[in-house]
């Protein structure tokens, strides 16, 4: 039988029980999986290989400075797909995610790895031992390593281990150099100082509910038939042929439409036999083929009901956008007007909503180093009008504190915004970026720097899709 210390493997001193010993492990844990997340981009287990394809058939994806990228049996591209495959289902929805993130994984390690080897990286017992006791394949329940984990396993278990660490230690060991860059203080103060000058806002949003009543009856009435309800049932199925087959089958008296849509059916009225009860025709969609039965003649809608009421304005916008377009635009400048003189009059206008934005930094190029309104507003409607309108997001900023600016459109509604005050926790802000910036930011940038530099360089040959249609999926 082989040793516990069987290839050096060292276990903790003083047990495993020591708070020292799990403080010490903790830290160390923490960097292990923010490595193998970076490297990898999903997250690796040290698996044993289940069985996806056997066989000593290999299938090649790519190269990478001619070294080819392949499937084959028990390698690291296999692993991964294994590893995918244990996790989701692979089924034909999943099967080109779990395949395309397998692919990429190798083609990032393999990268890597031929850094190492050009860096003349190379590991030891030592480094490891560590690294096995740090990959978490052998925590107790409390996630700490454990050396009766440890005996238990096989041999078998062990070895695989071992050889998956050795594998990709020194992947792991560039990895950690190019994402460990040091920053200056001076750095991290100018990203600090970005998001300095925050401010807070609200904005009243002039939509399709402020149409009035009396014109939406109006536009119902000249054209019925989208607003007209009924009562049916519904079957939904994934394919035609099934449709047809359920529809053969409740014809011939076979079953029944009740009994078949609690059998076959996969929308959201399966349990209640079909049944939909009152059905606006516009409000009509289908999730694949739906076989309908009409329980009830078509009748005008209940427009005293305010959802179908809202629903007909709804219409309106979607399909006939140039008529609630012209009212919209007309709405927002009479709100406008109001908002001038009483922000708190114009909010009670029936119909508007009024939104409050948490505190923003001015954000023209999107940058994910600085908290702009698209983390703080949500709606979405601010931060949508500001997308790609540099001028309208200066406007903003730079407004005075308390003023009312002009209506502006946003996808199709209209918002009226007003700054309400530079935020008294900016400070704070910055103070948490300058924290954030060189700890996660820093090795991030460094990531997407290196995927840039993987994925567009000369010597990746990339054949994914092709190979994946014809030699997978087909």
């Amino acid at each position: 039988m082989p040793s516990d210390n069987e290839k050096g493997i060292e276990f903790p001193k003083n047990g495993n029980k020591s708070a020292e010993g799990k403080h010490k492990k903790q830290k160390k844990s923490i960097g292990w999986i923010i490595g193998v997340v970076v490297l990898i981009l999903i997250s690796v287990t040290f698996i044993l290989p289940t069985t996806v394809f056997s066989g000593s058939s290999s299938i090649e994806f790519g190269r990478y400075n001619g070294e080819k990228i392949e499937l084959e049996y028990g390698n690291y591209f296999y692993n991964q797909v294994a590893t995918l495959s244990s996790q989701y289902p692979m089924n034909a929805m999943n099967s080109l995610q779990i395949y395309m993130q397998a692919y990429y994984s190798t083609v990032f390690e393999m990268a890597l790895r031929q850094m190492a080897e050009q860096a003349g990286i190379r590991t030891t017992d030592s480094t490891v031992n560590d690294a096995i006791i740090q990959s978490g394949y052998f925590n107790n329940e409390d996630g700490v390593f454990d050396s009766e984990v440890y005996r238990n396993a096989s041999q078998m278990e062990k070895s695989a281990v071992r050889a998956q660490v050795e594998e990709l230690l020194p992947s792991q060991m560039v990895l950690a150099d190019i994402t460990s860059v040091r920053t200056s203080d001076a750095e991290s103060d100018f990203v600090a100082a970005l998001n300095g000058n925050t401010r807070t806002f609200q904005y009243i949003t002039v939509g399709p509910e402020t149409y009035p009543d009396t014109d939406a009856w109006a536009y119902a009435e000249a054209n019925p038939t989208p607003f007209q309800a009924m009562d049916l049932s519904v079957i939904t199925v994934a394919t035609e042929d099934s449709a047809n087959e359920l529809l053969a089958s409740i014809q011939n008296g076979e079953a029944t439409f009740e009994d078949t849509a609690l059998a076959s059916s996969t929308d959201s009225y399966k349990d209640a036999s079909g049944e939909m009860g009152s059905v606006m025709y516009m409000t009509l969609e289908d999730q694949g083929y739906s076989l309908y039965r009409v329980n009830s003649a078509a009748a005008s809608a209940d427009l005293e009901n305010e959802e179908n009421l809202n629903a007909v304005k709804e219409y309106i916008a979607e399909n006939d956008s140039e008529t609630m377009s012209a009212y919209l635009q007309a709405k927002a400048d009479e709100v406008y007007a109001v908002a001038v003189e009483s922000w708190d009059d114009a909010a009670a206008i029936s119909g508007v909503s009024v939104t409050d934005v948490a505190a923003a930094a001015p954000n023209p190029a999107s940058s994910s180093l600085i908290n702009g309104l698209a983390f703080a507003d949500p709606d979405r409607l601010l931060s949508g009008a500001v997308a790609g309108n540099e001028a309208f997001e200066s406007e903003i900023f730079n407004a005075e504190l308390d003023s009312v600016i002009a209506p502006r459109l946003s996808g199709d509604e209209y918002i009226i915004v007003r700054p309400l005050a530079a935020d008294s926790s900016s400070e704070l802000s910055s103070s948490y970026m300058t924290s954030l910036y060189p700890t996660i930011f820093v090795p991030s940038l460094s990531q997407m720097d290196l995927q840039s530099s993987v994925l567009s360089s000369d010597g990746f040959e990339d054949n994914f899709f092709e190979v994946y249609l014809s030699r997978i999926s087909g």
